[in-house]
């Protein structure tokens, strides 16, 4: 071969080679191009599942109260609740306006504001979750810690939930709770919601507890309302003139009386009504006493009530109260008070006597209490059951620390008495006038009691019967002043509440938008 076709092949060869490289740079180009669209879009993907999943979303910043920053599964807690109040009011025969089956964001609550209902649960939830935020932060700042008693009510309301939701048909308490709180809520973060809420609530009560009062202080509350602050004992008749609006034809039909039929039946009723109480007071007048005559005129009266002591703050709406409060009035006179009823065709007449009106100085009790349900109608089978386990639950008390912190966790835990559970079953200032069955209000004032006596007391008289298992914590004012201090306490409690949250805003961050 001629050096210069040597030389014609090597060039052949060398641009072969080349455009083979080329090729294959190109291909491998492509290869590095299909592998980033391929991450691209596996990220793409992974990034979109993760945003279903609510992991971004759960984590952004709803709102932000003195600093702290709260999820939108926190305000979506204190949102829904906010609705459930108004839907309970609903319940309740009030006409809200709110309709539970529209969203509220396409419901106007303020016409003349254009406020929706969805802004209303907010605002209304954004408030609750202000207040418990500056208290906790406050309790936190004082070094205050819930006690035992507090710890327990968290713990003991989870698991009531737990079960109530598990007879509802829901799977689970996760389940409930995704399902009404959204879903972003978990089992964690609503204990978490739980504590905080229950923390302000004992940190307010505790700081209402702690405050004192000179007697000098609680006399000028009583001269302001004593109206409010004495014991009345008076008996009243109630005799009540009402009327069938319907009547029955001669085939069995229901027939609507005219407007003057109805009006003549309701005139001759309150004839008769007023008869009846004006035979009443007569009778009253001339010396007769009322409880013979409840039981004479049982079957003429709507209700009758005899020689009852009631502090007067118990009856300041009724009809008879201005009568009452007069301090003209002498033991023994009597009169009779009209009052429509506002319903169509009735009205009442209260034939009231007054017996005595006094400032009762007499002691109250402190007692805390476990009641131990038999069921709303029980059995002496049931009542007996429930009896071995009051007594079972005491004697393990008794076989432990046997004070009343212990007690009170032993209340949160087992009463059946939802009223008194987040307190411990406590119950401050028990006098003659607050209505408890008679047993209970006996045992508690029984002159001989001393702090820590213990005792069962049977419960026949509710709507929930069974056992209660008492502890007395010790003597308190009389009545009257109780009540003073409370009032006193609980309007100077709020001042120091509204100072605490008052100016504070919730500062709405990105989050807000997964609030629904």
């Amino acid at each position: 071969m001629s050096a210069s076709r040597e030389k014609k092949t090597r060039q052949g060869s060398t641009y072969a080679q080349r455009r083979n490289n080329k090729a294959e740079e190109k291909s491998s180009r492509m290869h590095v191009v299909y592998g980033v669209v391929g991450v691209v879009i596996a990220v793409l993907a992974i990034a979109l599942l993760v945003w279903d999943s609510g992991f971004f979303q759960k984590r952004t910043t709803a709102v932000t109260i003195d600093g702290e920053d709260f999820t939108p599964a926190v305000v979506q807690y204190y949102y829904h609740n906010a609705m459930t109040e108004t839907l309970y009011y609903a319940q309740m025969g009030m006409n809200t306006g709110f309709d539970s089956s529209v969203d509220p964001k396409d419901q106007v609550k303020d016409e003349e504001s254009g406020t929706t209902w969805y802004d209303y649960f907010l605002d209304q939830g954004l408030t609750s979750l202000t207040q418990v935020t500056m208290l906790n932060h406050a309790a936190e700042k004082e070094g205050y810690t819930l006690p035992a008693a507090g710890q327990a009510y968290v713990d003991a309301s989870i698991e009531q939930t737990a079960q109530s939701v598990r007879a509802s048909g829901y799977s689970s308490l996760e389940h409930y709770l995704r399902t009404n709180f959204g879903s972003y809520m978990t089992e964690k973060l609503y204990k978490e919601i739980l504590t905080a809420q229950t923390i302000a609530t004992y940190y307010q009560q505790d700081h209402q507890d702690n405050l004192t009062y000179s007697d000098e202080e609680l006399e000028a509350y009583y001269q302001e309302n004593k109206n409010n602050l004495d014991t009345f004992n008076y008996s009243v008749f109630t005799v009540q003139a009402s009327i069938e609006t319907t009547t029955t034809d001669e085939e069995g039909n229901s027939v609507d009386l005219t407007d003057e039929e109805k009006q003549a039946a309701f005139d001759t009723a309150k004839a008769q009504a007023q008869a009846t109480a004006q035979e009443i007071q007569n009778k009253l007048a001339a010396g007769s006493d009322a409880a013979d005559l409840a039981e004479e005129y049982s079957d003429k009266v709507y209700s009758s009530t005899v020689h009852q002591s009631q502090m007067g703050s118990s009856f300041s709406s009724s009809s008879y109260a201005e009568w009452l409060y007069d301090a003209a009035r002498q033991a023994g006179e009597t009169t009779i008070v009209e009052n429509d009823q506002s319903d169509s065709y009735v009205f009442n007449y209260y034939v009231v006597q007054i017996d005595s009106r006094t400032r009762d100085e007499s002691a109250t009790a402190d007692v805390r209490h476990v009641l131990v349900s038999a069921g709303s109608n029980p059995t002496d089978e049931q009542f007996a059951q429930a009896e071995e386990k009051a007594q079972s639950l005491l004697d393990g008390w008794k076989a432990g620390s046997a004070d009343e912190e212990s007690f009170a966790v032993m209340a949160v835990q087992n009463t059946a008495d939802r009223g008194s559970q987040s307190s411990g079953g406590l119950y401050t200032g028990v006098s003659r006038y607050d209505g408890f069955i008679e047993d209970f209000t006996n045992w508690c004032l029984d002159s001989s009691r001393q702090p820590g006596d213990t005792g069962l007391v049977k419960n026949t008289g509710s709507s929930t019967q069974g056992w209660h298992i008492m502890y007395f914590v010790g003597w308190n004012d009389p009545a009257w002043k109780v009540t003073a201090k409370n009032a006193l306490a609980s309007e100077a409690t709020n001042e120091w509440a509204e100072g605490l949250y008052g100016d504070v805003e919730a500062q709405q961050g990105s989050g807000i938008q997964y609030v629904k």
